[in-house]
C-alpha cells in the first residue's frame, strides 16, 4: 500500500538522493494501479510541504535538506521570520529580497542558507493567509492602490480602474486579492466593499471581519442544537435523571455524524448539584463566556470556597454540529459587541 508513511520510510531506508517519478516506481516495485495511487500520494505530500520538487523535477523530503516548514512573521520593511514547525527549532531569518512574496502568517517551507546566522529563502508558499485586505484607496496620475491598515503587509495593493467599483481617492476599503506579489511585482485585487463610516467603531469592526473572513452568524442547526443543549442544562439531574437522559440521547442532539460518541458515561452519583450555593462569576457582567465562577461558605472551621470550571465536553458530543462547526472555526474571536 502506498501512503505518506511508506513513501517516506523508502526514503529513509532505501535512498538519500532525490528521485524522479520513475525511479521511485521501479526501485519500489509498484503495479501501474499502484503508481497511480504514488502520483496521487505524491501530490498531496507537496500541499502540505512534506516533500518539495527541484528543478530538476526529483522528489526529496523536506526532512532530507536544509528545508523546514512553518509561519511568515513578516515585518513592515518586507523582511520577516519564519517561525518553524518543529519544536525548539530556532526562527530563521528571511530578507526582504528572499521571501518570495510570501505576507505575514502565510504557511511556507524555507531553505536555511546558512545554519550559524539562521537566515533563508522562503523557496514555496503552502497556505496564503489573506485572502482580503482591509486599507485606504489612493489615486495618484490613474494609477489606483489599496494601501493596507495592517502594518506587517508590506505590499500596496494595485487596483485597476475596472475593479475600482464605486469608491473614490481616500475611500477606506476592503479588497480582495486577486494576484498575489511575485517576481517583484505588487499584488493586485479588486475593491469589493467601501467603509462607509470609517471613524464608526462598528464600520471598523465590520471591516475586520471582512479583511478575515471571520462568519457572521452559525449554521442553523448549530443553532438549533444549542437551544436543545440550553434545555438540557435546565434540567436538574437529582429531580429529572430519567428526563435529562432522555434529553441526552442521539436521536435528541441533531448531528450530522450517525456514530457520534456521547460523552455522558459519566455515572450521575459522580456529578453534585451545587445550584443551592451562592455563586458568582468571575468573567464580568459584559463577558461573553462564563465559563468560570466561585462560591464561598463560612463553616465551623473556616471559609470552605468551590472553584467552579465549565464542562464543556459534558454538553457537547463529539462529532456533534457544534464540536464539527468548532474544529472548522478553530477559535473564537471577541469583540466589544459580539463573538
Amino acid at each position: 500500500m502506498v501512503n505518506k508513511q511508506t513513501l517516506l520510510s523508502f526514503f529513509r531506508e532505501k535512498t538519500k538522493k532525490p528521485l524522479s517519478f520513475k525511479d521511485m516506481v521501479n526501485l519500489m516495485g509498484l503495479s501501474r494501479s499502484e503508481a497511480h495511487a504514488l502520483k496521487k500520494v505524491l501530490r498531496r505530500m507537496l500541499q502540505d510541504g512534506d516533500i518539495v520538487l527541484t528543478r530538476k523535477g526529483l522528489y526529496v523530503p523536506v526532512s532530507d535538506v536544509d528545508l523546514t516548514k512553518g509561519y511568515f512573521e513578516a515585518h513592515k520593511e518586507g523582511y520577516g521570520f519564519v517561525i518553524t514547525e518543529k519544536p525548539g527549532e530556532r526562527d530563521i531569518f528571511i530578507p526582504a529580497r528572499a521571501t518570495s512574496g510570501a505576507m505575514d502568517n502565510d504557511r511556507v517551507v524555507a531553505r536555511i542558507e546558512n545554519r550559524q546566522k539562521r537566515d533563508g529563502t522562503i523557496i514555496r508558499i503552502l497556505e496564503r493567509a489573506h485572502v482580503k485586505v482591509a486599507g485606504r484607496l489612493e489615486i495618484e496620475n490613474a494609477v489606483s492602490y489599496v494601501r493596507p491598515k495592517n502594518k506587517s503587509i508590506a505590499f500596496d495593493l494595485y487596483v485597476s480602474p475596472n475593479d475600482r467599483g464605486s469608491a473614490r481617492n481616500g475611500d477606506t476599503v476592503v479588497a480582495e486579492i486577486l494576484t498575489y506579489p511575485a517576481d517583484r511585482k505588487p499584488p493586485s485585487g479588486r475593491i469589493v466593499k467601501v467603509i462607509e463610516k470609517p471613524e464608526d467603531p462598528a464600520s471598523e469592526v465590520e471591516a475586520i471581519i471582512d479583511e478575515f473572513s471571520i462568519p457572521r452568524r452559525f449554521p442553523r442547526d448549530v443553532a438549533e442544537e444549542a437551544k436543545r443543549i440550553w434545555r438540557i442544562s435546565t434540567v436538574i439531574p437529582s429531580e429529572a435523571k430519567e428526563s435529562r437522559l432522555r434529553l441526552l440521547r442521539p436521536d435528541f442532539i441533531g448531528t450530522r455524524n450517525d456514530n457520534v460518541q456521547m460523552p455522558y458515561d459519566i455515572a450521575e452519583e459522580k456529578r453534585k448539584d451545587l445550584r443551592e450555593l451562592p455563586t458568582v462569576t468571575i468573567d464580568g457582567e459584559r463577558a461573553k463566556d462564563f465559563d468560570d465562577a466561585v462560591s464561598i461558605k463560612l463553616t465551623e472551621h473556616g471559609y470552605k470556597l468551590w472553584v467552579h470550571i465549565a464542562d464543556v465536553g459534558y454538553y457537547v458530543p463529539w462529532d456533534s454540529d457544534i464540536d464539527l462547526e468548532a474544529r472548522k472555526r478553530g477559535t473564537s474571536t471577541y469583540f466589544p459587541d459580539r463573538v
